[in-house]
């Protein structure tokens, strides 16, 4: 492996781009989750976690969104077709604020389930429900600062968003708002974060539209809204069914120990950010991408690698440094939260680079793997030893079949 042409590359240098300033952005991130868990305690931090999970399982259309919207963005960016980049995105903000009106009506039902199922007030899911309408806008705006490669102007605009998450966050919960606080914090970030976007394409915004087709865009979003469903379900779902098996204080603990473990997913997701537009443009070109899928694949992996080792050495210190000693009684497990989270990075990247090229076929098996995690966490879930362990070991038959799912096709 050539290290140095590694990141003299188009990929090395959208990676280290992405990868530093994802990174400032996920430890901005991380610092609203230390200091949450610090302000609120077990059972508050508890709460808001399985809150935060359930916005980022309303990220399963962000994700869907943003990755067609790169794909077509790379396409027009290739010939610096501009009016029509301009006509996506706004074609994308119209059909999105009427679509995010439907979903968040209908959210209004499944709140009054889950707060009986999860015993949390209503008015708290009722005010997380309202991200579903950020969650539809800004993944157009972000999706075409990725497709045109603006990887500097992408990582700053998440930057500015993390950065007033955190301050808008601190500042309520101090004020004695809790996790009403922390929530209302996170929309004002996330909203911040649209208006620098546009902000960021500006010259986009300046643009005459020009209008296009858009071929087979609806058949397509169905691959990707399966593919991110799946993903991020995996990433949400433990945290979630930990506020029903568990006490609340338990389950906080455990949110700690799930969070930690998410840092290696997040920390690597810049490797996959900057992957995709890459590959998409070389399947436009008919040019061979796999190349660019094995160097972040090794990139992901080493990363990983590394993670786990400093897991497995130090977790009563990182606990205590980050959370505090009220949770490092959860030390023993935090490194099979890391091996599990280590292979949801590995799987996300194998089928983010199916999706760029077009390589997954039958991808509605990979549900499978999903009902495969479900039935393991209802099963054992008597301890936090035995449910982190059913976590794991879901992550680690999803990996497996991910990669020969994609190498089979």
């Amino acid at each position: 492996m050539d290290i140095k042409g590694l990141f003299s590359s188009e990929l090395g240098k959208g990676a280290v781009i992405l990868f530093i300033t994802m990174n400032i952005y996920n430890f901005l991130n991380f610092l609203f989750h230390f200091s949450m868990g610090r302000l609120l305690g077990p059972s508050g931090y508890g709460e808001l976690a399985v809150l935060m999970s359930i916005i980022y399982i309303y990220g399963i259309p962000t994700e869907a969104i943003q990755n067609i919207i790169v794909r077509f963005t790379s396409k027009f960016n290739i010939k610096n077709e501009k009016g029509k980049i301009k006509f996506l995105m706004y074609k994308s903000l119209k059909k999105g604020v009427i679509v995010s009106v439907i979903i968040f009506l209908l959210s209004i039902f499944v709140s009054v389930f889950l707060s009986y199922f999860l015993r949390i007030n209503f008015w708290l899911l009722f005010l997380t429900n309202s991200v579903i309408f950020i969650s539809i806008i800004s993944p157009i705006v972000k999706g075409v600062l990725q497709g045109r490669k603006k990887f500097l102007l992408l990582g700053n605009n998440l930057i500015i968003e993390s950065g007033l998450k955190l301050i808008f966050s601190i500042s309520l919960v101090i004020f004695g708002f809790k996790v009403f606080g922390a929530i209302t914090g996170v929309l004002l970030g996330v909203f911040s974060g649209i208006i620098f976007s546009l902000y960021f394409n500006r010259d986009i915004l300046s643009e005459k539209e020009k209008k296009v087709k858009f071929d087979n865009i609806y058949d397509m979003s169905i691959p990707y809204f399966v593919v991110m469903l799946i993903i991020l379900l995996f990433f949400s779902l433990d945290i979630i069914l930990a506020k029903r098996f568990f006490s609340d204080e338990l389950a906080g603990k455990y949110a700690v120990l799930s969070m930690l473990g998410k840092m290696i997913y997040l920390g690597t997701f810049a490797i996959s950010k900057a992957m995709f537009p890459l590959t998409s443009e070389r399947k436009e070109n008919h040019q061979d991408s796999s190349s660019l899928y094995k160097k972040s694949l090794i990139l992901i992996s080493v990363i990983c690698l590394i993670s786990i080792i400093v897991y497995a050495l130090f977790p009563e210190l990182i606990i205590n440094i980050l959370y505090g000693d009220k949770y490092v009684d959860m030390a023993p497990y935090l490194v099979y939260s890391a091996i599990a989270l280590s292979f949801l990075s590995l799987s996300n990247l194998i089928l983010i680079y199916g999706l760029s090229t077009d390589k997954l076929r039958n991808f509605y098996y990979l549900l499978i793997f999903l009902a495969v995690e479900l039935i393991l966490l209802f099963m054992f879930h008597r301890s936090i030893y035995e449910y982190i362990l059913a976590f794991m070991v879901s992550n680690i038959i999803m990996f497996i079949g991910s990669f020969f799912f994609l190498k089979r096709h």
